[in-house]
């Protein structure tokens, strides 16, 4: 089951999205849900009892709270970076104001079908990737995480540590290692020592990062190109990306 909100203050942009939705999960037998709202608010609302969404249409130009402050909400206050939150809008230029809040992706209306379709099959994807494990030793047993809760790893010695929200979990390993297990999944070496989830990268300069938990870790001088080149990419999702 895949949980969506709309929120639009125009009633017929949240009847065609619906429809289109409906269609395209019927046509690829995915079951979905979906909620309407009509104000920042009352999607906030909601959001406040710690429920949530698995992926958010969220309208730019709301008429109270616009769309900008909700995604900004939902990443800081509510301290949600797993929901996918899809920008849709008339206007084309606001890609550098979403930044911070991280979307999925930023559609313009009239909304297209086909440009949805992939939208919802990229979340399924990054959906999957989120239940992926990752899996380490220590002594004869074997311990498994999920990536989704990695906020990075960090080479300690002959250790590796797995920090966490709250926990650091260690095992004996290198970090070149893990790289090679993680593979892309959201995952980017920025200094010798430091493997992050950039999905908890909550702001970067060329310099360093801070991560959801409010860290700072340094950007090696020889990873900086790289990884602005990385987080760019990750981040800034536009209309362009097809």
């Amino acid at each position: 089951m895949l949980r969506i909100a709309i929120c639009d203050d125009e009633k017929t942009i949240c009847r065609q999205l619906e429809d289109m939705l409906y269609e395209i999960s019927g046509d690829a037998e995915l079951e979905i849900e979906t909620d309407v709202y009509y104000t920042g608010e009352e999607l906030c609302e909601f959001l406040m009892g710690e429920r949530h969404y698995d992926i958010i249409f969220l309208d730019i130009e709301l008429n109270t709270t616009d769309g900008v402050r909700v995604g900004r909400k939902i990443r800081e206050e509510f301290e949600d970076e797993l929901t996918q939150i899809v920008y849709i809008s008339f206007n084309e230029s606001y890609a550098m104001e979403l930044f911070d809040v991280r979307p999925l992706n930023f559609m313009i209306k009239p909304l297209d079908k086909g440009k949805i379709e992939t939208v919802l099959m990229k979340a399924m994807k990054l959906m999957n990737l989120e239940n992926n494990f990752f899996e380490y030793k220590n002594g004869n047993v074997t311990f498994s995480i999920s990536l989704r809760d990695v906020l990075y790893f960090e080479s300690s010695g002959r250790k590796v540590n797995i920090v966490m929200n709250g926990e650091t979990k260690s095992f004996y390993g290198k970090l070149s290692e893990v790289e090679e297990q993680v593979g892309s999944r959201d995952f980017v070496m920025i200094h010798k020592s430091y493997l992050i989830n950039f999905r908890h990268c909550i702001e970067y300069t060329y310099e360093y990062v801070r991560m959801s938990n409010q860290e700072v870790l340094t950007i090696s001088q020889n990873n900086r190109k790289s990884v602005r080149e990385k987080l760019m990419r990750r981040k800034l999702r536009s209309h362009h990306d097809k």
